[in-house]
């Protein structure tokens, strides 16, 4: 890898007390640099200029934040780590649910039950407590499920996130702590009571924020959740208010739990989100308040190493959903609704009209379709063939840039970089289809009950950062492959990569 900068190797590193792995879904480049005179001094700024930079890390096509989430931990694209997205398709329920799905293992708090073992290698975390021999305790806090799964891993003590439904602090029976502090939060201080009178207001004064229009600054945004919002939850979670309290529970875990006293290291992972359907104005506004609680985590992080040494920080965004508000009819930008609903019924009469009658489709996910192959091999049809006549027949229809086939993928042929699309797909949960949506156009009639964002094929500007002792300020501008970040914070760290990281660490 050739790199504008070159970090140097700096003289008898000592381990830090206390790790901190950051993640941010929906962060650029962009925005940090549009906002940079707004921010303080102590919280975006501290780790833009404190220490080691990429300014554009590539996690290649397709990954949502769930599957570049494991990449970050894991140093493994998806087709190793058996992560490929926040949800998958179980064609046996034809239902969606996550990969990290364990119905053997019961959840508290939630009903939801989840473990970390679908993920198939090891990650920081995990090397971390294998070096210490459990002495190095490792905690992870997220709004999402499983940002916290993938933070904590195999061997962490604790992985916590908000219940989507009672807005409890959940976790899973597969970890054997849920924290004093957690527990006086769900039963002390419910977030679900908390949010009837929380309210979502610009933190600052309009005028303060760059770029924003005229009728946005005469009409400021004002969200709350109400009780009588089926989805309120889900909307808190997607908010800058989600980032607070999971600042606020980081912050209790990090004093009360004493992480950063022992000889051993501790590692406290943390999962924070920027709205990806948020107006201009509210974008803005997530990042100056995530801003203020990077200020107080920092603070925190410092004050909790003994005199002398200091924390270890690695910050890394992760994509969001490529959707957005749909451009005002006025403006005439080509659009459109790509009805799944539609899609699926004209394809399964054309399928019948041609081989006979029969449930040729199990369902859609994702862009996903999936064939019946036992059907298929039944009726003694060769599966390619059926996969290539399916994919021909949907690439015909409105509002559709590209179709490729499962056996595409696995050739190395689909895609403008077919190696990393590849890697990132997992064919244990891949569909046999996959259809990519014009610009501008809607996924509607999926059965998530709601309409998709207006999609957009630009390439993000996704940054990460390193901050440690004895670290300088030093900067990587080329694009640099995701799967890079685990094995060079290990090494930061002084710990073994983990065990499916491929890609070699940036020599500190």
């Amino acid at each position: 890898m050739t790199a504008a900068a070159t970090f140097t190797t700096f003289a008898q590193q000592k381990k830090s007390p206390l790790v901190a792995v950051i993640t941010v879904e929906g962060l650029t480049g962009e925005y940090l640099r549009l906002l940079e005179s707004t921010f303080t001094g102590s919280g975006f700024k501290k780790i833009m200029h404190s220490g080691a930079s990429i300014d554009r890390i590539d996690f290649g096509p397709g990954l949502d934040y769930a599957a570049a989430s494991a990449v970050v931990f894991s140093g493994a694209s998806p087709i190793v780590n058996g992560v490929p997205a926040d949800k998958i398709y179980d064609t046996s329920t034809k239902l969606a649910r996550s990969p990290l799905h364990n119905p053997a293992m019961i959840g508290n708090f939630t009903d939801e039950t989840l473990s970390p073992e679908a993920l198939k290698v090891s990650t920081v975390a995990d090397e971390l407590r294998i070096d210490s021999d459990g002495q190095g305790r490792v905690f992870a806090v997220a709004p999402k499920a499983t940002t916290a799964l993938v933070g904590a891993a195999h061997a962490g003590n604790g992985a916590y996130w908000i219940n989507n439904m009672t807005a409890n602090w959940a976790t899973t029976a597969y970890y054997k702590e849920m924290p004093v502090p957690l527990r006086d939060r769900n039963y002390l201080n419910p977030l679900d009571t908390r949010l009837d009178t929380m309210k979502w207001t610009p933190l600052l004064k309009l005028s303060l924020y760059p770029g924003i229009t005229t009728s946005e600054m005469q009409k400021p945004f004002k969200n709350s959740f109400p009780r009588k919002e089926v989805r309120r939850v889900n909307r808190f979670i997607e908010s800058p208010l989600a980032n607070t309290e999971v600042t606020d529970v980081a912050i209790d875990l990090i004093t009360k739990l004493s992480l950063g006293s022992a000889k051993a290291t501790d590692m406290i992972t943390i999962g924070y989100t920027i709205p990806s359907d948020a107006s201009r104005t509210e974008t803005i506004d997530s990042y100056i308040r995530l801003d203020r609680d990077l200020e107080r985590l920092f603070k925190t992080l410092e004050q909790a190493c003994p005199q002398g040494t200091g924390p270890t920080i690695m910050l890394a965004g992760l994509p969001s959903d490529n959707g957005s508000a749909p451009d005002d009819k006025r403006w005439n930008i080509p659009s459109g609704l790509y009805s799944v609903k539609r899609a699926v019924s004209l394809l399964g009469i054309h399928l019948m009209s041609v081989h006979g009658n029969g449930d040729w489709i199990l369902g859609y996910h994702n862009r996903h379709f999936f064939l019946n192959r036992n059907l298929i091999k039944d009726r003694g049809l060769s599966l390619q063939d059926f996969r290539r006549e399916v994919a021909d027949f949907l690439g015909r229809m409105a509002g559709i840039s590209n179709v490729i086939t499962i056996d595409d993928i696995l050739a190395s042929r689909a895609g403008d970089n077919p190696d990393a699309l590849k890697r990132n797909t997992s064919f244990t949960h891949a569909g046999d289809i996959i259809i990519e949506v014009a610009p501008g156009w809607q996924i509607i009639d999926d059965g998530t009950g709601r309409a998709s964002g207006a999609l957009r094929h630009t390439a993000a500007d996704i940054p990460a950062f390193f901050v440690a002792p004895g670290l300088k300020r030093l900067q990587i501008t080329e694009n640099t492959d995701a799967r890079i970040l685990a094995p060079t914070l290990s090494r930061l760290l002084l710990i073994r990569a983990p065990n499916g990281a491929s890609v070699p660490p940036i020599n500190l």
